[in-house]
């Protein structure tokens, strides 16, 4: 997969370079070889800033966003079983756990103070598009006959009298995951470059027709969204059209 990637980002490169090739044949026509971009030398960087002209901006289509920075609450869903307390012969007719049983790097990802959604089995494609289910609380469990199991189970209590959940009933459950409490920055994953050796960056600009590229760090991709651990600050405009052609233009594809 990752060299297809590699193949995926030279051909694009190939085609950016044409794209400017084309734009500066049919300016120096009209304004006495007037170059489609140039480059400066960015200070204690390798990287160089990428100045285009307007008409060849208005010919690649330059689109830009804005890096938004949220609290992002990252979600897993797991299967899980409704069990009651053991050794009580029939279920409580008030209480009953859900038990979700994860190896040890599973429970080290859930933030265990957070609350579970419970979803019956038949509900998972509902579960997708946010259907509400029902809410568990964390707790100690009703305790477990196997320790080995127990070391590797997470319990919900939950009411048995509001919903109606059995005791050997499956369930799907939507885990929290560690790691929502900090900001993200977030930008559409078309705004990502991937290098061969598997480097990022997105292309900000602070200034019209200006465009530097920028090394990120993404922490996952969900969707057509790239959360990023380090990036442009919250605000800056960041190209989701157009970056790979500045890619070439800057790196020197074309030559």
């Amino acid at each position: 997969m990752q060299h297809t990637n590699r193949w995926m980002v030279l051909v694009l490169l190939i085609i950016a370079a044409l794209q400017l090739s084309g734009c500066g044949r049919a300016e120096s026509g009209a304004a006495g070889k007037i170059a489609p971009s140039k480059l400066e030398p960015i200070e204690g960087s390798d990287f160089k800033r990428v100045i285009l002209t307007e008409k060849a901006t208005q010919r690649l289509d330059v689109q830009m966003v804005p890096v938004r920075e949220e609290q992002v609450v990252r979600k897993r869903t797991v299967g899980a079983e409704v069990v009651a307390q053991r050794g009580a012969g029939v279920a409580s007719p008030s209480r009953v756990w859900v038990r979700v049983l994860l190896d040890e790097s599973g429970l080290d990802e859930v933030d265990r103070s957070q609350p579970t959604r419970i979803l019956p089995l038949d509900d998972e494609e509902d579960a997708d598009d946010g259907m509400a289910g029902l809410t568990a609380e964390p707790d100690e469990g009703p305790g477990d006959d196997n320790p080995e199991e127990a070391t590797g189970a997470l319990y919900y209590a939950v009411s048995s009298a509001e919903n109606g959940l059995a005791p050997g009933d499956r369930v799907l459950v939507e885990l929290s995951l560690l790691g929502g409490e900090t900001p993200r920055k977030i930008v559409p994953y078309a705004a990502v470059l991937y290098g061969v050796n598997g480097e990022t960056w997105v292309y900000s600009s602070a200034e019209p027709l200006v465009y530097v590229r920028q090394p990120i760090v993404i922490d996952y991709i969900e969707d057509d969204l790239a959360i990023l651990s380090e990036g442009p600050e919250a605000g800056t405009p960041v190209v989701t059209i157009g970056a790979a052609e500045l890619f070439g233009a800057e790196t020197g594809v074309s030559k």
